[in-house]
């Protein structure tokens, strides 16, 4: 299978709502509406989608959308020597697509977004009991940096 990266578009928004849902169940609510916000350019009173810099879209022979990666640029990120750093908000391929080297060419082509910006480190996460995801990070040359478990009590 031939896959082509590219930037998204706005005739694009259908099938990235689509995917982001799938990556996510739990966005189905609002999913349309930051993807509507990212395109107009406007807030989103919802995960600020649209501050997201950037989205690389990947697309099969048919011109479906089967991956995605989105980009932001992140202050003070850990490890990172930089102050402002390009970072990984989400990323997913398809189920059945993985393992086709689809995430591999979205990595890549972050890579190259962040350099073009003039940033020499990316910086992306994954929760701890996401074990693929983890490797599949330390594999594309990621650095474990460090491990967080986040804690919140409900104060009556």
């Amino acid at each position: 299978m031939t896959i082509e990266i590219r930037t998204i578009q706005a005739t694009d928004a259908a099938a990235w709502s689509a995917l982001r849902i799938e990556f996510l169940p739990e966005i189905k609510d609002i999913s349309q509406a930051e993807v509507d916000a990212f395109f107009q350019g406007c807030d989103s009173d919802q995960k600020n989608i649209s501050n997201l810099q950037e989205v690389l879209i990947a697309l099969d022979n048919s011109q479906k959308m089967v991956g995605f990666i989105e980009l932001d640029l992140r202050e003070n990120v850990p490890g990172s020597s930089q102050q402002t750093t390009p970072y990984i908000e989400a990323w997913f391929v398809s189920p059945d697509c993985q393992g086709q080297g689809i995430g591999k060419a979205l990595i890549h082509a972050a890579e190259e977004w962040a350099k073009q910006k003039g940033f020499q480190e990316l910086g992306s996460d994954a929760p701890i009991s996401n074990k693929k995801s983890v490797n599949l990070h330390k594999q594309l040359g990621f650095n474990e940096i460090e491990r967080v478990v986040c804690l919140l009590k409900i104060l009556p």
